[in-house]
């Protein structure tokens, strides 16, 4: 006699958990075959796509100094110098005005304890606290708030070295700097009610400070400091009979403020590149944060691609371009991101296309996804290969260029673009 045999619940979940892992399998076998063949054995031959890689682009670069820029009431300034063989010296110092928080004339019956300045650092560069020191003086010509104050305006003409004001200086941890300022100073401060009657009272008599750094030993650092930080003020201490311990602080946030940056390639590796004509290749890309170096690259042997009337479908071009070993690049470690862009020749827009790129720290190397920028480029959209190179963000240019990372990069054929693609004949 046949026995039937009924499924319990257990052994019908036992099944399904079966039907479902074999399912899974297959999925995850047949996903691990690259997405754009999969179904491609089922067509005939006359219908195949053919899909083409190339790795063999090289290009030229170009070394380029950049113009001055508008430094006007930004929020952060790179102040400090470095010297270093490869890209020379380059000095950043600050001129600007501060306003005292309240116009509290009772200051004048007060008893000054001391006056200090903090600035508040976002980041420091380079090595600062062993080879910098930083001056600053009391302004005695007003600075010009009617008009952009650019990088390279001198501020030396806005104050004196006899009217040094600060008697030392010291990096407390690594988010403030704290100056000492002198008594004299502290004295004026409080000299006059007349002073405190109104801010345009106040700047006719005190009309900014200025910060410039020196240094003692190479290659130096720069501070990337905010000086809209509510940690970046000028501190009065006082006291009175009856209570100890109180402040009026000063503000640079209301005032006119600006930075001078200050550029010399003469002695450096990098002005053999800056002098060589442009037509002719550099083995090396140097740039430099704050606006100063930027470079150019452009195909070298692109020609075959435009031979007849084909036209490409272009997958993916990712563009790689590693970073030279100097022997500074532990101190002035690259930065994380660097930008390709595209002037569009004939345009009133400072850029058509801007690309994005990340640092690799294991493979020594930044990464660009060009894909759009190469199809348009090789189906004749756009005529000119030249890609603009830069730390710079153009997008955001006017809050990111004080930052003061410099970077190597190699050219030529250790450029590689790796293009995925389809050619319509």
């Amino acid at each position: 006699m046949n026995k039937i045999k009924k499924l319990q619940p257990k052994n019908i979940g036992q099944l399904f958990l079966g039907i479902i892992s074999i399912a899974i399998l297959i999925i995850t076998f047949s996903c691990e075959e690259d997405p754009s063949s999969l179904g491609a054995d089922l067509l005939p031959d006359s219908d195949k796509i053919e899909y083409r890689y190339d790795t063999t682009l090289i290009f030229n670069s170009y070394v380029t100094t950049n113009e001055a820029i508008i430094t006007s009431n930004l929020s952060h300034y790179s102040l400090g110098i470095i010297d270093d063989p490869y890209f020379g010296s380059f000095k950043g110092e600050f001129a600007g005005q501060f306003l005292p928080y309240l116009n509290d004339t009772n200051i004048m019956t007060h008893n000054i304890d001391s006056v200090m300045l903090f600035l508040a650092i976002d980041s420091i560069y380079g090595q600062v606290q062993e080879s910098l020191s930083f001056n600053i003086y009391e302004l005695n010509s007003e600075i010009n708030e009617d008009s952009s104050n650019y990088s390279n305006y001198d501020i030396s003409i806005l104050y004196t070295e006899v009217d040094k004001i600060n008697t030392s200086c010291n990096i407390q941890g690594d988010s403030l700097i704290a100056f000492t300022l002198t008594d004299a100073f502290a004295e004026k401060l409080k000299s006059d009610t007349a002073f405190y009657s109104s801010d345009s009272a106040f700047k006719s008599v005190f009309k900014g400070i200025s910060i410039i750094p020196t240094i003692s030993d190479v290659p130096g650092g720069i501070l990337h400091t905010n000086f809209t930080s509510v940690n970046s003020k000028i501190i009065l201490y006082y006291h009175t009979d009856t209570v100890d311990s109180l402040s009026l602080n000063y503000s640079f946030s209301n005032g006119h403020r600006f930075s001078k940056y200050t550029y010399d390639y003469s002695t450096a590796i990098i002005n053999d590149y800056l002098t060589n004509p442009e037509n002719e290749n550099d083995n090396l890309i140097f740039l430099q944060g704050i606006n100063g170096i930027s470079s150019k690259i452009s195909f070298s042997n692109i020609d075959p691609w435009f031979e007849g009337d084909s036209s490409y479908s272009i997958l993916k071009a990712e563009l790689t371009i590693p970073v030279f070993n100097d022997d500074n690049i532990e101190l002035f470690h690259p930065p994380q991101n660097l930008f390709l862009y595209y002037y569009e020749p004939d345009s009133t827009m400072l850029f058509a296309e801007m690309f994005d790129g990340s640092y690799n720290d294991s493979e020594n190397q930044y990464s660009f996804n060009i894909s759009k920028h190469f199809m348009n480029f090789v189906n004749r959209s756009i005529e000119d290969s030249c890609l603009n190179i830069s730390m710079v963000n153009p997008l955001n240019y006017y809050y990111y260029y004080p930052y003061p990372h410099r970077v190597i990069l190699k050219s030529g054929e250790n450029i590689k673009l790796k293009v995925t693609y389809i050619k319509h004949e």
